[in-house]
Order: C-alpha cells, then structure tokens, then sequence
C-alpha cells in the first residue's frame, strides 16, 4: 500500500491579495518559507522515499524547506490552467461551476476538469507502478491538491468540488492500494 502526504505550497503574494493563480509564478511570502518549515518540523521523523514538486517556484521552493532530499519536479503536478480567471478573484468569476466536475465549465479557455482528472489518473498509476509500498510526498497547488483528494476518495454526486478548502501548506495522508 502506497502511503500518499499531499501537500499545497506556502503563501504566497497572490494567496494575500486572495487571487487566483494557476500556472503563473507568484512568489512565497515570508510567512510562506515560514509554514513550510514549520510543516518541515511536523514532518522531520517521516522517510520519505520520494519527493515529487509542481514546476513552478512556489512549490519548488516549498519543499526545499520541508525536507532535505532529492525533490523530483512533475509536470503534471502544476496548477490547473485558470485560463481567463488568472489573476481575478474568485468572487469576479464563476469559479464554483469551474469547479463543478458535472457542470466540466470551461469557458474560461483554461483547463477541462475532465482533462485535469485524466492527468492525475495518469499521475497516480505511474506512482503505483513505481512506489506501490513506499511513503511519498507530493507538494503542489490548492487545485491539484483538490482534484486529487476527489481521484481518491471519489466525486461528489452533485459534482462540486469546492467544498474541500485546502489552506496553504496543509498536507493530507492517503493511503492508496494497487491494482
């Protein structure tokens, strides 16, 4: 059984102005290097056979501070492509149905939540084949974060998939089994 840490990156300079940032850079705050080495300290006695990373700096930089192993960056671990909602806050859009896996709104021009699933569909199988009893950690974003809970857990009925906040740096435990 593979043992799955996920974990959203610290603050950063768009999380305080409460923007959304999805494949944009955006620096981690003070307060963000701070989190991310106060999670390091929860997380100090945990082995972790593999470290995988978002490309993008926040995360990169995030898990430099948790642990100090190898990290392995995952291009499919960066954020969904908020198309047109990129740096707008989430109360100026139709975020809710963006995040409706049901609804799969994508007016936006930014990514299908169905391509997003088929993305981390792909992820994990890969992960099972290679890490299928070993402890992982991932650092990523909110809505990577999310649509991974949702892969594992399953989808809501009603489809909506903004009912799990996922605070900057709060990492969750899963615990997946192979096929």
């Amino acid at each position: 059984m593979m043992k799955l840490y996920i974990m959203r990156h610290g603050e950063t300079t768009t999380n305080i102005k409460h923007l959304i940032c999805g494949k944009s850079e955006s620096d981690l705050t003070i307060n963000g290097i701070l989190q991310a080495r106060n999670v390091g300290e929860r997380l100090k006695d945990i082995r972790f056979d593999a470290v995988f990373v978002s490309p993008l700096s926040r995360a990169r930089i995030t898990a430099s501070n948790v642990v100090s192993q190898t990290i392995i960056v995952d291009k499919r671990l960066i954020e969904r492509d908020y198309g047109d909602f990129e740096f707008k806050r989430k109360t100026d859009v139709n975020y809710d149905d963006f995040w409706n896996y049901n609804l799969n709104y994508n007016e936006c021009n930014g990514e299908n939540i169905k391509d997003l699933f088929k993305r981390m569909d792909l992820f994990i199988k890969d992960l099972l084949v290679k890490y299928s009893d070993k402890t992982i950690l991932l650092v990523t974003h909110s809505g990577i974060a999310r649509a991974l809970h949702y892969y594992i857990t399953g989808i809501p009925g009603d489809g909506d998939l903004t009912k799990l906040e996922i605070p900057n740096c709060c990492f969750r435990v899963y615990e997946i089994r192979g096929n």
